[in-house]
């Protein structure tokens, strides 16, 4: 084993005295840097957790649908102005010949 010296706040310090109890201090000071390593995947801010990467991809999927709802719609009010503009009026229908609607 290798052997390193830290230097810690005094508050610090007092609080790893009364954390460790009766338990040598380094001993209690090895298992808490084991734990930090072996927790530190899931406690890591950097690394997200499974549930939050879960609710991302459930967002994801809503706004997907959201989005292909959106272009649905975006896609029919196209198709009807274009219908608008193209078809002329009923009384246009009745008053002109059918070579006559485009004028």
């Amino acid at each position: 084993m290798t052997t390193f010296s830290i230097i810690l706040d005094e508050e610090l310090f007092e609080k790893v005295e009364e954390a460790r109890g009766k338990r040598a201090r380094t001993d209690f000071i090895r298992d808490v840097i084991k734990s930090y390593f072996i927790t530190e995947s899931s406690q890591n801010p950097n690394i997200p957790s499974q549930d939050y990467v879960k609710r991302l991809e459930e967002e994801i999927t809503f706004l997907r649908e959201q989005a292909k709802d959106f272009a649905r719609m975006m896609e029919n009010e196209q198709k009807l102005r274009a219908q608008k503009q193209i078809m002329p009026g009923q009384e246009e229908i009745v008053k002109k010949n059918w070579w006559q609607f485009w004028r």
